[in-house]
C-alpha cells in the first residue's frame, strides 16, 4: 500500500493556517487592547486637567471672596452705602428668661382676637419638665 504524502501536507497547512489565523487574532486583539487602555488613559489626563482647572478657579475666587470680606472693606461699604450695620461683639445680647412659647401663643392670640373677635382664643398649655 502506498501512502498518500499530500494528504499530510494537507494537514500541516490547514494546521499552519489555523496557526497564524489564531496568532494573528491574539495580535490583533492585542493591539486593540493598548489602544483602548491608550484612549482610556488620555481621557483620564484630559479629566484630570479639568478637575485641576476647576480647582485652581475655586482657588481663586475664594480668594477673592476672602479679599472682599476684609473688615476694613465692609466697614467702609457700610458707609458708604449707609446699610447701619453693626459689628456682631457690638450688638447687645438680651437674655430671655421667659417662656418664649407661651410669650408667642398669647401674641398670636391678641392678633387673633384683633382679627376675628367671634372666635376663641387658642389655649396651650404646657407641662413642667
Amino acid at each position: 500500500m502506498k501512502k498518500n504524502s499530500q494528504a499530510f501536507v494537507n494537514q500541516l497547512l490547514v494546521c499552519l493556517l489555523v496557526t497564524m489565523t489564531f496568532g494573528g487574532t491574539l495580535g490583533l486583539g492585542t493591539v486593540w487592547m493598548r489602544h483602548q487602555i491608550s484612549v482610556t488613559a488620555k481621557a483620564n489626563r484630559t479629566l484630570l486637567a479639568e478637575i485641576n482647572e476647576v480647582n485652581r478657579r475655586s482657588d481663586d475666587i475664594e480668594a477673592i471672596i476672602r479679599s472682599e470680606q476684609r473688615p476694613e472693606l465692609l466697614r467702609r461699604a457700610n458707609l458708604e452705602f449707609r446699610l447701619g450695620l453693626v459689628p456682631m461683639n457690638e450688638v447687645q445680647v438680651v437674655h430671655v428668661t421667659e417662656n418664649v412659647a407661651q410669650r408667642m401663643v398669647e401674641r398670636a392670640n391678641r392678633w387673633t382676637a384683633k382679627q376675628q373677635p367671634t372666635e376663641a382664643p387658642i389655649k396651650v398649655t404646657f407641662a413642667a419638665r
